[in-house]
């Protein structure tokens, strides 16, 4: 018989499932993290509503597992704490509430939209995760106003990528092509809801323009302004069987203008990738498993075994996360693709 393990360090207090001398009981925890940029959230609740409540901004570490050992599900830190009748409840954000908070300014020349997001995360002290290095920009450049979050959520759509963090707090900047762990569930054996459905795309195809003449008059001529802007465009479109298609143009393309595109090869990439991110998304839906800790956002998963004698389904992108654990309904993971 699996036993299930949780154990929470706040600051220098700690928690634990099982009972120890030196951490209080735990009663129960949600951790949730996702793409988009969002943030990620725990919430927890120790025995003893007269225990002290820690500071501001502690360093919170939630893990689960088993006799087997336990893996991270969230790290963060402390955003607030309430008492009830029986518990201490603290709230926990990830790393993402620190750059919606931070101001952020910059000049970047033929960097990689991934060198940017690196540098951004420096300057804030957050450790990155998988970050895709994408198309190199010819000139990019982050001003105060916008925070460094909305900064790098805005790179994020330009390239095809999503913004999240992993269990570790670590900020990830991935596309669909960088794969993360590959997870098998079995209907009848580990899955306790699942559902799916097709998703229609708000466009069929994407048209990127840049700016410059560093394709037709050479690199030193990048800031000449042109006309023309074929040489500094990229077209893709969704094909009949989902796949992206380069240098199509459909019927509901989205132009984006970016002056930070100053080449064809640029230009291309980035519609590309815009379209696979597209594409990612053909089907919405959830997932709800025994507790699978390990689990995170940008992962894949693989439903087995379903009735009926459909296709065999694709492997689905996990975009979000939510670990439950209580004295009601166990340990659960819910999976939303």
């Amino acid at each position: 018989m699996r036993v299930v393990q949780g154990q929470v360090e706040i600051g220098p207090l700690t928690a634990s499932t099982t009972p120890r001398p030196e951490a209080r009981q735990l009663l129960s925890l949600v951790g949730e993290l996702e793409m988009g940029g969002a943030g990620g959230r725990c919430v927890v609740e120790l025995a003893g509503p007269s225990l002290s409540p820690p500071s501001l901004g502690d360093r919170v570490r939630v893990s689960l597992g088993d006799e087997r050992g336990l893996t991270p599900i969230f790290t963060g830190e402390v955003l607030g704490s309430t008492r009830t009748v029986t518990a201490l409840r603290i709230s926990a954000v990830d790393g993402l509430t620190k750059l919606a908070r931070m101001d952020v300014e910059g000049y970047y020349e033929d960097q990689t939209a991934g060198a940017i997001v690196r540098d951004v995360l420096g300057q804030a002290g957050l450790e990155a995760g998988t970050i895709a290095d994408g198309p190199t920009l010819g000139r990019y450049t982050l001003h105060r106003g916008p925070r460094a979050l909305r900064h790098l959520q805005r790179l994020a759509e330009l390239c095809g990528a999503d913004l999240y963090t992993d269990g570790e707090g670590r900020v990830c900047f991935t596309t669909p092509s960088e794969q993360g762990t590959r997870h098998t569930f079995r209907y009848g054996r580990d899955v306790l809801q699942f559902h799916l459905e097709s998703a229609q795309p708000a466009f069929d195809s994407v048209v990127v323009r840049g700016e410059g003449a560093a394709d037709t008059q050479g690199s030193d001529k990048a800031h000449w302004l042109v006309t023309d802007l074929e040489s500094v465009s990229g077209k893709a479109a969704l094909g009949a069987s989902g796949a992206v298609t380069p240098g199509q143009e459909g019927e509901r393309p989205p132009q984006v203008m970016e002056g930070a595109v100053r080449s064809g090869e640029a230009a291309r990439a980035l519609a590309e990738a815009r379209m696979a991110a597209v594409a990612s998304r053909a089907v919405r839906g959830f997932l709800e498993v025994l507790g699978s800790p390990s689990v995170t956002p940008g992962d894949d998963v693989l439903v087995e075994d379903l009735p009926g004698e459909g296709a065999p389904l694709p492997a689905l992108r996990v975009r979000r996360v939510r670990h439950r654990l209580d004295s009601h309904h166990g340990f659960v993971t819910r999976v939303d693709f």
